[in-house]
């Protein structure tokens, strides 16, 4: 027998005759976290909260306000808004103020409304002056009370009053009401 193989049956020999006993670190979890907390991440992923479109959201003095992407208008808004046109053409036809007093806003007021009722995003559509717009509505497209898409609802306003949809497109500096003063 060669010197290595004796060497290896030597230590083999030794190995199996020997305890190993290998003494290490007592390791003691405590773990003492109490969370109870069972939200599943897929709850918040896709969480958008929309704030409240009466009150606008204000920045920190001194900070610049984030820059948005407007949203869009709801592609059913013109079918619903249509189809209370189709509904209403006598309140559409008296669609003049200056002639009807209060009972002129009864269209527009109706149109507002029944949109608000889906999306709470519609309102008046405020002119640079302050004033509500007779016949365009407002969609606010961002998350304060500035920047919105402006629609023209009444062709020939105080004439022939008939419906219409045109989207005279967005604005960042429009202002938006919830509310008519007076409705």
């Amino acid at each position: 027998m060669t010197k290595k193989c004796a060497l290896l049956v030597l230590t083999v020999v030794l190995a199996t005759a020997c305890d190993y006993n290998f003494i290490g670190p007592t390791i003691n979890n405590n773990n003492s976290n109490s969370n109870t907390n069972t939200i599943d991440i897929h709850d918040i992923v896709n969480f958008a909260p929309v704030p409240n479109p009466t009150a606008p959201i204000t920045n920190p003095p001194g900070t610049v306000p984030p820059v948005e992407t407007p949203l869009p208008i709801p592609v059913t808004a013109q079918a619903t808004a249509q189809k209370v046109a189709d509904s209403n053409l006598v309140l559409l036809g008296k669609s003049c103020p200056e002639t009807y007093g209060e009972s002129g806003w009864q269209f527009l007021d109706l149109i507002v409304k029944t949109l608000q009722s889906s999306d709470a995003r519609w309102g008046y559509f405020v002119k640079p002056d302050g004033s509500i717009s007779k016949d365009v509505i407002a969609y606010r497209a961002t998350s304060d009370n500035t920047g919105a898409w402006g629609v023209d609802i009444i062709l020939d306003r105080c004439g022939q009053s008939k419906f219409s949809w045109q989207v005279l497109g967005f604005d960042p500096l429009t202002q938006w009401s919830f509310l008519r003063t007076g409705s």
